[in-house]
């Protein structure tokens, strides 16, 4: 029982994912050139119908993976310049990383890559050799499909990481025109709710924030908009956070990270925070 697999590119990558699927098996795996063209032989003398029936499933998973990995960037590079009219050059080399993470990612797109694996697999049944890039070229027309759901996805990924630098490049620019009203602030995070305190440890007068309120929509307004919007009012020169384990990964933190930059310091215990703090600056 033998497969011989047909590749014009990147062997060494190709050879590494075969033997991935094929490690503690009594198969024989080896390549050679032909013709600028690449061979994997995959060779199974075990004829028992369960050995059979897992060979091809594994040479089917083991293709599916040598065109994601090997020919999938090549594709969406391609479409990315054929049909997407409203990017610049280099932002459509950074939606092409975005892209092809988002289709290696195993947790997306499973239907799709349940299709072309069964294709493949079905094509497996009645041949012996397989060209990767004439398959893709002549069979696999779910490929396209998957492709493009991942450009899209991949856009829109990297429209709203674009926004989010936009947005935070204005609020250091706020942050930048005041003047500052403090020099230190503590910034102390508790379960769902958090405080602010002035350099002698007295905590900022809540009505600061009702005055923030009444300009803003409160229809729409949460309570992160709030405090950063604070923050912003305030322009301390030094921002010290106080976190606990339940806030450490929070949007609000990592935005008020990257608009005060280095006015933050980050806390590494203290009375404030019980000494419960792990992250580090």
């Amino acid at each position: 029982m033998n497969v011989t697999i047909g590749i014009n590119k990147n062997i060494d990558k190709a050879m590494e994912i075969v033997k991935n699927y094929f490690f503690d098996r009594k198969i024989k795996i080896d390549n050679n050139i032909c013709s600028s063209r690449y061979f994997i032989n995959i060779n199974m003398e075990n004829k028992k119908a369960v050995a059979h029936k897992n060979f091809y499933s594994d040479v089917a998973k083991a293709i599916l993976d040598i065109i994601l990995n090997i020919y999938a960037e090549d594709i969406i590079n391609k479409n990315l310049y054929l049909y997407v009219d409203d990017l610049k050059v280099s932002e459509k080399k950074e939606v092409a990383k975005i892209s092809k993470n988002i289709l290696l990612d195993k947790s997306n797109f499973l239907d799709e890559k349940k299709s072309i694996y069964m294709e493949t697999k079905d094509y497996l049944k009645n041949n012996s050799i397989i060209l990767v890039d004439g398959l893709i070229r002549f069979r696999l027309k779910q490929l396209d499909f998957l492709i493009d759901l991942a450009i899209e996805k991949g856009i829109d990924e990297f429209t709203i990481e674009k926004e989010y630098k936009e947005f935070i490049k204005i609020l250091q620019y706020f942050v930048e025109s005041q003047e500052p009203k403090y020099e230190l602030i503590h910034l102390i995070f508790e379960d769902v709710d958090y405080k602010l305190l002035d350099d002698s440890g007295n905590i900022i007068d809540k009505d600061f924030f009702s005055e923030i309120i009444t300009e803003m929509d409160d229809t729409n307004i949460s309570k992160n908009d709030i405090l950063i919007s604070t923050l912003i009012v305030l322009a301390p020169e030094k921002i010290i956070l106080h976190l606990d384990d339940k806030c450490k990964d929070e949007d609000v933190i990592k935005v008020i990270l990257n608009v005060f930059q280095d006015r933050i310091y980050i806390c590494q215990g203290c009375e404030k925070c019980n000494k419960e703090i792990k992250i580090k600056s």
